[in-house]
C-alpha cells in the first residue's frame, strides 16, 4: 500500500506543475498558428496536427490525462495518458527541436541517459529507433519502452512506462502501427468525434516568484497556522506531520518508481517549485507503515495564481464563468493524480467565512501491488484564494465515510477574502 501512496504524492507534485501550464483545447480551432502541441483526441485515438500522425488508444481502460511541462522553445510536450488502475501505466509523447534532426540524434534519444541498446525499425515508412528495458521495483517489474524518430527538424520521442505487461504490449503495438499523413488533413483524420487538444508551452514564472518567499507556517499539536495567508487549520488529533525531508523522499521514490532515472523528473520538480508549495502533509499513520487499507492523508497546498493565466478566482458563488474556469484549470493541473475526478466531474461553490470555496470530489478503484484485491479510493479538493495564492486542501480516504470525516475538519480564516 505504501508504494501506491508514494506514487500518488509524486504525481500530485509533478502534475501541479504540469497543470499550471496546461490549457484547455477549446481555443485550438480558432488558432491559425499550428504548433507542435496542436492536436486532437477522440475515444479511439490521438492525432497530432503539426507532424501529421495518429496513435490508436487502448479501449476499455480507465485512462486519465497526464501532463508534463514543456521547457523553452525547443522542448515540447505533445500528449500523455496514465492509468490509475491496471498497476500504473503511463505514455508520454514529446518532441525536441534538433540541430540536425538526424538518425543519430533520434537513436540517442531512444537510448536515453542510461545508454540502452536500441534497434532500428520501420513505422509507416519512417525510420524509428526503439529501446526496451525492465527493472525490478518495489511495485513489481517495471517495463520501459522508448521510440524515437527524426521528423521535420524535430526528434519525436514516445515513452511507455508500465507495471502491466498486457497493457504495455497493447500500447507498444499501437505505436508500431502509427499512421503518418499530410498534416493539413489532421482534422479529417481525427474524425468527427474528436476534440481539439493543445497543451500550451510552459508558463514560466520568475525564479524569484513569491512562492519562494511564502511563509511555510507552523504546527503546534494538531493545529497548523499560517499568519501570512491568514488561516488556522485543525487536522485530526494523533495524525503524523510529515516533514520536508519526508515529502522530498516521497516524491523521489514516486518518481523513481514511475520514471526511473529520467531527467524529466528533476525538471518537473523544478517547475513545481516555481509554482507551488506543500504547506502541510499529514497522514493517519507514519509513511511506510504497512496497512491493509489506504493510509488516509491530508495535503494543504499553495500555488502562485500567476501560474494560471486568464483565470480569476470567483468573488461570489454566483460567478459561474469564473468558477468554471478556475475549476477547469485547477482540475487540469491535477491530471494524472488521484485527485483529478474522472470525466467532467462536478464543482460545488460555497462560502466559508467570506471566502469562496470550490469543492471537487472523486473516487476510483486501484489495483495496488501487494494487495489481495482492488482498493476503493475517495478524494476531495477544497480550493480557495488567499492573497495572490490558490489554496487547496486535498483529502484522501479509503471510504466515503472516512472522507467526510476529513472534510469536516476545521478551517478558520482570520480575515475575509
Amino acid at each position: 500500500m505504501a508504494v501506491f501512496r508514494f506514487v500518488a504524492i509524486s504525481f500530485l507534485i509533478t502534475c501541479l506543475a504540469g497543470g499550471a501550464v496546461a490549457q484547455s483545447a477549446s481555443s485550438t480551432t480558432n488558432n491559425s498558428s499550428i504548433t507542435p502541441e496542436t492536436g486532437f483526441v477522440s475515444p479511439l485515438k490521438y492525432t497530432n496536427a503539426f507532424f501529421g500522425f495518429s496513435i490508436q488508444l487502448p479501449q476499455g481502460v480507465p485512462f486519465h490525462d497526464l501532463f508534463t511541462p514543456s521547457h523553452g522553445s525547443s522542448d515540447h510536450f505533445l500528449f500523455g495518458l496514465q492509468a490509475q488502475s491496471n498497476d500504473l501505466t503511463a505514455m508520454i509523447v514529446t518532441a525536441k527541436k534538433a540541430v540536425s534532426a538526424s538518425a543519430d540524434e533520434a537513436k540517442k534519444a531512444a537510448a536515453g541517459p542510461e545508454g540502452k541498446t536500441v534497434k532500428g525499425i520501420q513505422i509507416s515508412g519512417r525510420e524509428f529507433w526503439k529501446s526496451e528495458s525492465q527493472q525490478k521495483m518495489p511495485a513489481g517489474k517495471m517495463r520501459n519502452v522508448s521510440f524515437a524518430s527524426a521528423v521535420n527538424g524535430y526528434v519525436l520521442l514516445i515513452n511507455i512506462v508500465s507495471f502491466d505487461a498486457k497493457l504495455a504490449n497493447e500500447l507498444e503495438h499501437n505505436i508500431e502501427a502509427i499512421a503518418f499523413f499530410d498534416p493539413t488533413r489532421a482534422a479529417e483524420e481525427a474524425g468527427a468525434d474528436s476534440h481539439p487538444y493543445h497543451p500550451v508551452a510552459f508558463h514560466s514564472v520568475s525564479s524569484s516568484s513569491q512562492i519562494n518567499q511564502l511563509n511555510p507556517g507552523t504546527v503546534s499539536g494538531n493545529t497548523y497556522t499560517n499568519d501570512a495567508l491568514g488561516f488556522v487549520y485543525q487536522f485530526p488529533a494523533g495524525w503524523v506531520v510529515n516533514d520536508k525531508a519526508t515529502q522530498q523522499k516521497t516524491a523521489e521514490i514516486g518518481h523513481q518508481i514511475i520514471w526511473g532515472n529520467d531527467p524529466a523528473a528533476a525538471r518537473e520538480h523544478e517547475a513545481f517549485l516555481q509554482c507551488g508549495r506543500i504547506l502541510l502533509f499529514v497522514t493517519k499513520y507514519p509513511e511506510g507503515t504497512k496497512t491493509e487499507e489506504l493510509n488516509p492523508l491530508i495535503l494543504v497546498l499553495a500555488t502562485d495564481s500567476a501560474c494560471f493565466p486568464g483565470a480569476h478566482f470567483p468573488t461570489s458563488v454566483n460567478d459561474s464563468a469564473d468558477i468554471k474556469e478556475v475549476a477547469r484549470q485547477f482540475v487540469r493541473s491535477l491530471a494524472g493524480t488521484p485527485f483529478a475526478p474522472k470525466g467532467q466531474g462536478s464543482v460545488n461553490a460555497f462560502m466559508v467565512q467570506g471566502h469562496v470555496m470550490l469543492d471537487i470530489s472523486g473516487s476510483f478503484t486501484v489495483n495496488s501491488p501487494g494487495n489481495n484485491g482492488p482498493l476503493d479510493i475517495f478524494t476531495a479538493l477544497d480550493v480557495t484564494q488567499a492573497k495572490d495564492y490558490w489554496l487547496a486542501w486535498a483529502f484522501m480516504s479509503g471510504s466515503q465515510a472516512g472522507l467526510q470525516e476529513l472534510r469536516n475538519t476545521k478551517i478558520q480564516f482570520s480575515r475575509p477574502q
